[in-house]
């Protein structure tokens, strides 16, 4: 595949990424009012085995309160990352951590059903997208600022 055709599919990935967590991070925003993380992870427990099941048991439910805040900041600050092009590489990362925290929690990460939910493949695009540097050379505020204020990309690489 040519240079400029892997810039334009790791930007697209980059894009449906910034659009798939800024979704996810809106139909979140309620969960404070309802306590939905708190019944999401009950039922994980009751469905879980082994260390999945120790996890949210004796992590996340615990500390539900915290978490549902990290999750919605996360997950906005993830996509909005993607959607501007700026620290692409630390929101896939920061993206495949979370994806894999709630493959985790469901019990999904161990199974064979990592493909069939719809986590697995955001893990698996989020690390293309870090491999590649994120886009951000291209239709992004990192490549504006360099060239706008002559300033190096903001992630510290060269």
């Amino acid at each position: 595949m040519s240079a400029k055709k892997t810039i334009l599919l790791i930007v697209i990935l980059r894009f449906v990424m910034g659009g798939f967590w800024f979704a996810h991070s809106h139909d979140k925003w309620e969960w404070p009012q309802t306590a939905e993380l708190q019944r999401r992870l009950q039922r994980y427990s009751e469905n879980g085995t082994g260390i999945e099941q120790a996890y949210v048991e004796h992590f996340a439910l615990p500390n539900w309160k915290a978490l549902q805040y990290l999750v919605i900041f996360g997950e906005l600050a993830v996509g909005l990352s993607f959607l501007a092009g700026i620290f692409t590489r630390a929101a896939a990362v920061g993206g495949a951590f979370m994806a894999l925290n709630f493959l985790f929690a469901q019990g999904s990460f161990i199974s064979s059903d990592i493909i069939g939910n719809p986590y697995g493949p955001v893990v698996i695009t989020a690390t293309i997208v870090a491999a590649y540097g994120g886009g951000e050379s291209h239709w992004s505020l990192s490549s504006w600022l360099e060239r706008k204020k002559g300033l190096r990309a903001l992630e510290g690489g060269a």
